[in-house]
């Protein structure tokens, strides 16, 4: 469920509220216990005895009544002041989350390495991502065709990296962990372009096991524009291929 921020801050409201009236009844039913019931057997003793049953069921109710709406106005204060406290920790988590990933150096050479051998808005076959998976230098002698085979391997390896990214974040959302609302403004657009850009490479994986990626899958069915287009023109935010 999503929450703006001007709804958060009527839940905060609401919850300071009854935690408020929550204390103004405990004090009431205090008085009334140890108190308000002498004064009441007080002035009641002015009157006839004949009604002293029907007066002594009265402040057994009325003391029962009292206690049941400090006690249920006590339980909707917790329910709300705990799903309040639930709403501002997920997005305290979400944050920090999109903080880490921004200036996290491990990501961001994973967007980097991406780029050598599989760019944006390029399809990724899985035949093309294997081949760059297990590239090697035919000649271990010369230098070049070694390094171009590592950063065949590390863009391969690249890819797999922010798409396990973006699974973890998938999952985080169905666990309730982060705040959809904040990730989906932040990240729809470039999680779709890269599922967009791996729909092929993902349908391979699936084929040999339904599960991968699984989350992200969900996700992206829920995110993607139908007839979207990318900033070349081109379709965009295709749906993934079913390879049976």
């Amino acid at each position: 469920m999503r929450y703006s921020p001007k709804s958060l801050g009527y839940l905060v409201f609401a919850a300071v509220f009854l935690m408020l009236a929550s204390a103004i009844f405990v004090i009431f039913a205090i008085l009334l216990a140890s108190v308000g019931v002498d004064v009441i057997s007080d002035l009641y003793s002015m009157f006839p005895l004949k009604s002293g049953l029907l007066f002594s069921d009265f402040l057994q109710v009325s003391s029962l009544s009292v206690a049941a709406i400090a006690l249920a106005a006590a339980i909707t204060t917790y329910i709300l002041t705990a799903r309040a406290s639930k709403i501002s920790q997920r997005r305290h988590h979400t944050v920090t989350l999109l903080m880490n990933a921004r200036f996290n150096g491990e990501f961001v050479a994973m967007l980097k390495n991406r780029q050598h051998s599989f760019p944006e808005y390029t399809d990724i076959t899985f035949e093309n991502w294997n081949t760059a998976r297990l590239a090697y230098a035919t000649n271990p002698f010369d230098q070049a065709e070694v390094d171009e085979a590592e950063r065949c391997r590390n863009s391969a390896s690249a890819v797999v990296g922010i798409l396990n990214f973006y699974e973890f974040l998938a999952v985080c959302l169905v666990e309730g962990e982060l705040d959809q609302e904040m990730l989906f403004k932040t990240y729809r657009s470039i999680m779709c372009n890269l599922v967009d850009d791996s729909r092929h490479l993902i349908a391979g994986m699936q084929q040999v096991n339904p599960n991968t990626y699984e989350h992200l899958t969900a996700l992206y069915g829920q995110w993607r524009k139908h007839n979207a287009r990318d900033i070349n023109g081109s379709p965009n935010e295709r749906p993934i291929p079913s390879l049976g």
